[in-house]
């Protein structure tokens, strides 16, 4: 098998701008309509401009797929920076990123149910149920240590599971955005944030001076 090339760098301006129009694109027509010229032609250059870059339609999927995946998380931990003080101010700045990045490509959505009928249905299936897993690992793994973090610090209760929770939060939050794309009215703002509230509360420590309850 020959080996796969190298992805381009996105940080190449005219690299992110073809990643960008085969993301309309392929929103739009799904994978198996979409053609490498109507992505040169939303982005405004040739055909084989696209093809200097990407070898195949099917690369140029996958590397879609990056820009919103670990992309998006490399974006989020940016913005993170410097660290906020507490990991509950870090757990809300990330939540809040998280929600307001999806809230800004929700016009794009059909694009996810894209990903997931690739994953399970094209030639592209071993390759794409790969970078979903890493995907998902990625922001498990932020979220996880930010969470251990807390527990050491005592600002989350000892009873708290680090990656149980750090997995519900991304599959909360992931789901959320389904809804709103189904349902206009549906504010994925408003419940992310009532949810992370609730979570936040549910795993902090009790005060240390608290009373112990009489029998």
């Amino acid at each position: 098998m020959a080996p796969r090339p190298a992805r381009p760098d996105l940080r190449d301006l005219k690299a992110r701008a073809i990643v960008e129009a085969a993301a309309l694109v392929f929103s739009e027509r799904g994978l198996r309509s979409a053609r490498m010229a109507d992505v040169a032609e939303r982005a405004g250059i040739g055909k084989g401009t696209v093809y200097e870059y990407f070898r195949s339609k099917e690369d140029l999927f996958l590397a879609v797929f990056e820009a919103f995946g670990v992309g998006m998380l490399d974006d989020l931990l940016a913005q993170l920076e410097p660290h906020p003080s507490s990991a509950s101010a870090y757990l809300r700045r990330f939540c809040d990123a998280m929600l307001e990045a999806l809230q800004q490509v929700l016009y794009i959505y059909p694009l996810t149910m894209e990903f997931w009928s690739a994953a399970a249905t094209s030639e592209l299936k071993d390759r794409l149920m790969g970078e979903f897993r890493k995907t998902y690992a990625s922001y498990r793994r932020v979220l996880a240590s930010v969470i251990r973090q807390g527990k050491s610090a005592g600002e989350f209760a000892t009873h708290v599971d680090p990656d149980h929770m750090a997995a519900a939060l991304v599959g909360a939050i992931d789901a959320l955005f389904l809804q709103a794309w189904l349902d206009p009215d549906f504010d994925a703002m408003a419940v992310g944030n009532h949810l992370l509230d609730v979570t936040l509360r549910g795993m902090a420590a009790e005060p240390r001076n608290s009373a112990a309850p009489e029998n």
